[in-house]
């Protein structure tokens, strides 16, 4: 496990070189020894998936190429799932741990070692608590799909156990989970359950590896203790969260929590603090990336996001109002986020 944990690590340690062809990327690394020592160690673990190449072989077939700080997030989310699995094969308790021992002994502890340090200079942490935010349209989600698919070959490669609930999707409101077929954490984690959890309950929990909650800033203080107290009841009841690497992703500077006070918001001092003090990684995006082919009103929505929104913003905002000098809507509406919604809507009339 842990030579396949280190043949999926080889390449990627300078951004320039992710989205370069694989005889790009030999040339360009041929003055380096420590990388040719790399991938001569890693010869017989060549059918392990790495970081680059699945990056390369997502922007070849979704045409999602991360730019440099979302693959920063990829490397930390997937080193940070590599090192759940280092953790688990050593626990002869989990069910991972009692069929590597069984079947292949125990690792050289200086090989174990060795490892998590690699995975951990890469951004890997043993409990993440990730806070990934940015504007509209910075690449979020790509981010995290990109290293759900590498996590999803890994395991695949490997013959490690992958389950619907390994990466876990949910966001806060409802509206927000079906865009990507999600639940919302409410009903995830049992938050507002107020009998105690059944060991079905819990159990239900027994492959989540990382927990994505999406429009974290319509969250309360008071709703993100709740949730503490009850992954605590799942998991680990002596770490925060359960011990669970949680990717908080959203935008606090969209819209804060309904009827909420400054002691509800979870960035506010006179909060319980439980927000400031349990995240360990915070990473703000920056580009554009959905406006691409309207780069202007991407422009604008930057600096509304910034609060720079200038005079003449406001006014070309203004000529697109419904009804204002003869603006109508549309006949027809075309575009993937369109039909989602449509189908969404006539499924729940349903």
């Amino acid at each position: 496990m842990l030579k396949l944990i280190s043949g999926s690590l080889v390449g990627g340690a300078n951004y320039n070189e992710i989205y370069l062809d694989p005889d790009e990327e030999d040339a360009f690394n041929s003055c380096s020894t420590n990388d040719i020592d790399t991938r001569n160690k890693a010869k017989d673990t060549k059918n392990v998936p790495t970081l680059p190449e699945i990056a390369r072989k997502v922007a070849k077939l979704e045409k999602i190429q991360l730019d440099e700080k979302q693959y920063i997030a990829y490397e930390m989310i997937a080193c940070t799932f590599l090192l759940g699995l280092v953790k688990d094969g050593r626990d002869a308790h989990t069910n991972l741990g009692a069929y590597l021992q069984q079947n292949l002994g125990g690792p050289p502890t200086t090989d174990i070692h060795d490892i998590v340090k690699r995975l951990k200079a890469r951004g890997g942490q043993e409990q993440m608590i990730m806070f990934l935010t940015g504007p509209a349209g910075s690449g979020k989600s790509s981010a995290l799909m990109v290293a759900q698919q590498f996590c999803f070959e890994f395991c695949l490669s490997v013959g490690v156990m992958w389950s619907d609930k390994t990466f876990l999707f949910t966001a806060y409101t409802g509206s927000a989970a079906s865009l990507f077929g999600g639940v919302t954490i409410s009903k995830a984690a049992f938050i507002n359950q107020n009998s105690a959890l059944s060991l079905d309950d819990i159990n239900e929990w027994q492959d989540v590896r990382i927990l994505i909650i999406d429009e974290i800033s319509f969250m309360s203080d008071s709703v993100l203790k709740r949730l503490d107290k009850k992954l605590k009841q799942i998991g680990n009841a002596a770490r925060v969260f359960g011990g669970f690497s949680i990717i908080f992703s959203g935008d606090f500077c969209q819209l804060e929590p309904v009827c909420s006070n400054d002691s509800e918001l979870l960035f506010s001092s006179l909060s319980s603090g439980l927000w400031d003090n349990s995240i360990n990684v915070v990473l703000i995006l920056e580009n554009d990336h959905r406006f691409k082919e309207d780069p202007e009103y991407g422009k604008m929505l930057k600096r509304m996001w910034n609060g720079d929104l200038t005079n003449e913003d406001r006014k070309q905002i203004n000529t697109r109002v419904i009804g204002y000098q003869g603006l109508t809507l549309p006949t027809t509406f075309e575009g993937k986020q369109f039909h989602m919604n449509y189908l969404q809507e006539y499924v729940n009339k349903d």
